[in-house]
């Protein structure tokens, strides 16, 4: 896959299951998209400076203003309240009382007294009984926050790994035992940040609710880096006009990673090392979206979503990788080569990349057997082919138009003729009535079957392709929103397989025999509704068989709604198991010889991925085990609780 979201992440590999860990990643500045027509005609690169001004009327006095959120600038009108009818109609409604979700509200109420709580853990005031009075009831029971009975399962000598039983500590009744606890826990957690969100929510009486709490929390030390992850059940007593006070909070699953600071630390945030000598760096990539949404026109492509990728591969010969990174419309994308000592230099201009058009993603690769790596760039409702002069020029040789809005590429020799042929994932349709972006508008929602189509390039020689998707059967089941796609030969038969993601809905298993394709996600139990951005093939458990990974989107409402006996009520289980399903976040799926491939996601721990734009097996710690790297988030605002 070739596309790279906003970051964070966190999953270590132990044998047969997953851990949750926090790692360094990077956000670039990146954004959006827009519908257009299918046409083989394509801008060329641009030789301009790297920060291509603002326009005239913008650049005069009068800009928009841009308000601050903290340090992230964000769009202006946030703080409109008025609306259209229609949305006036919808925001009225976003009260869940008016809607009869009455567990809504009490997540709502309930979510002020646990940020009060998270206020206490992170604060140097003492924790007393007094000042958890008004959060909870004087006759509370609790467990230790941070089990007595955690044992060591994991150490590398990079990270240690503790993990408790579940639900076997004893509870212990009062106020004077809970602030105990949190004090303890606060202790235990140099420079304590507490995360807690409520993710399932059953109303047990007219006066009792049981909650169950997602747990983040990290901390900060000279000497180490400190992270617990897992569960608390809660019990909470409600009456009308009133805050919940919570009855009894205990562990039901408990992790916690230590990761003392050495000089060879697993990851280590090289950017500005690297780029900050080119005024591109300065001037573009640490810009934000909103910045450039103040200054160039929407109709360049100009979008907050980031759907911007990057590529990776030796351009000039030298055997050092170098990187090309996609914009949005209206900035060049950049061509970085990698000097000696490691650091990157621009080299855009030289080289002939700098497409001004909307850019989604890219693929370095060899496609005339000539040794150097060639460009094929997805831009916006066209594909952009350039071959590479083995020096790091590139010229274009082949464009065209695609059938829908594409997102991400993917390469292999699906035929075996010695040729590497490419994939294209479309999104959007081309030409659609319905708009464009990363939303678009899916009927239906949770099985959509109205996106734009997918195409597979056949490498014809002589920078020749031919769109083979019909003829090679790839036209089953190709009208969904698809976002990524990942070659390999899951049945170990010598041709490349095909896995494709799609948002809204199921995915496709393309199975090859010898060359012609057949959908076999659904007998091999592979569809994994959810709202799929990409998958990832390795062999985990060491059987010989490559096991999927794919990033969906944990949604913490989602998981609470969807349980509670109204929702759509007068719809089949399954339906309701499906939507269910896209709640619940990534899947891990490991492949049964003769079989289909079995879900472990749940025992393996990989579900909540957040909002998980692109993911990756990879051993980072290299003790032959495959790891987990997921890169997730979304657009941040004042309130980042949607993370």
């Amino acid at each position: 896959m070739s596309r790279i979201q906003s970051p964070a992440v966190r999953l270590i590999a132990l044998p047969g299951r997953f851990v949750l860990m926090a790692a360094v990643s990077l956000v670039l500045s990146s954004c959006g998209e827009k519908p257009g027509k299918d046409t083989a005609k394509a801008s060329p690169p641009a030789v301009s400076s790297p920060a291509p001004p603002a326009p005239a009327a913008l650049s005069q006095a009068n800009p928009p203003a841009i308000t601050e959120a903290g340090d992230c600038p964000v769009a202006p009108g946030l703080d409109q309240k008025k609306y259209i009818a229609p949305l006036q109609d919808a925001y009225a409604r976003m009260d869940p009382l008016k809607d009869g979700w009455e567990t809504e509200a009490f997540n709502s109420a309930a979510m002020v007294q646990i940020h009060e709580l998270e206020h206490m853990l992170a604060g140097p005031a003492p924790i007393t009984p007094d000042v958890l009075s008004h959060l909870a009831d004087k006759s509370i029971t609790s467990t230790p926050l941070r089990p007595d009975n955690r044992s060591k399962v994991f150490d590398d000598g990079q990270m240690q790994v503790f993990r408790a039983p579940p639900d076997a500590q004893s509870t212990t009744p009062g106020l004077e035992a809970f602030a105990a606890s949190l004090t303890i826990l606060r202790q235990a957690i140099p420079g304590i940040k507490p995360r807690l969100k409520i993710v399932r929510v059953i109303r047990t009486s007219l006066s009792a609710v049981n909650a169950e709490l997602l747990v983040d929390i990290a901390g900060f030390a000279p000497s180490a880096r400190y992270q617990i992850t897992g569960t608390w059940s809660s019990d909470w007593r409600t009456a009308p006009g009133v805050p919940p006070l919570l009855t009894s909070l205990r562990v039901s699953k408990f992790e916690e990673i230590i990761q003392p600071k050495r000089a060879d630390s697993i990851f280590a945030d090289s950017t500005a090392g690297l780029l900050d000598k080119n005024p591109s760096f300065k001037d573009q990539l640490l810009v934000s979206s909103d910045h450039w949404r103040a200054r160039l026109p929407r109709d360049l492509g100009i979008d907050p979503v980031a759907n911007h990728g990057l590529a990776l591969g030796d351009v000039n010969g030298d055997g050092l990788d170098d990187l090309y990174i996609c914009q949005q419309g209206g900035l060049p994308n950049r061509l970085f080569i990698q000097n000696s000592d490691g650091t990157l230099r621009d080299a855009t201009v030289e080289s002939g990349t700098g497409w001004l058009d909307f850019c989604a993603a890219a693929l370095f690769l060899d496609l005339d057997n000539d040794g150097d790596r060639d460009l094929v760039i997805s831009q916006d409702f066209r594909v952009l082919v350039m071959s590479n002069d083995g020096k790091g020029k590139f010229t274009l040789e082949f464009g065209s138009g695609t059938k829908a809005q594409s997102f991400s590429l993917a390469a292999a020799d699906y035929d075996n003729d010695g040729l590497v042929d490419f994939y294209i994932c479309g999104y959007n349709p081309s030409q659609a009535e319905i708009r464009g972006g990363t939303m678009g508008e899916p009927m239906p929602f949770h099985d959509a079957n109205n996106g734009g189509r997918n195409i597979l390039w056949r490498n014809d020689g002589n920078f020749k392709f031919t769109d083979v998707t019909a003829a090679a059967g790839l036209d089953e089941n190709n009208t969904r929103y698809s976002f990524a796609a990942t070659w390999e030969d899951f049945d170990n038969d010598g041709d490349q397989d095909l896995c494709v993601a799609n948002d809204y809905g199921r995915k496709n298993l393309y199975r090859n025999d010898a060359g012609k394709f057949h959908d076999v996600a659904a007998e091999l139990n592979v569809e994994d509704r959810g709202s799929g951005m990409s998958v990832s093939w390795a062999d985990f458990d060491g059987n010989g068989y490559m096991d999927l990974y794919t990033s969906n989107m944990f949604s913490s409402a989602g998981n609470r709604i969807t349980y509670q006996p109204q929702f759509k009520t007068s719809t089949p289980e399954n339906v309701r198991a499906g939507f269910q399903q896209i709640a619940r976040g990534n899947s891990l799926l490991q492949a049964v010889p003769g079989k289909a491939f079995k879900d472990v996601s749940i025992e393996a721990g990989v579900t909540i991925g957040r909002w998980a734009w692109g993911s990756k097996f990879v051993d980072f710690n290299n003790d032959g085990l495959e790891d987990i790297l997921v890169t997730n988030g979304f657009i941040t605002t004042a309130d980042p609780g949607d993370l």
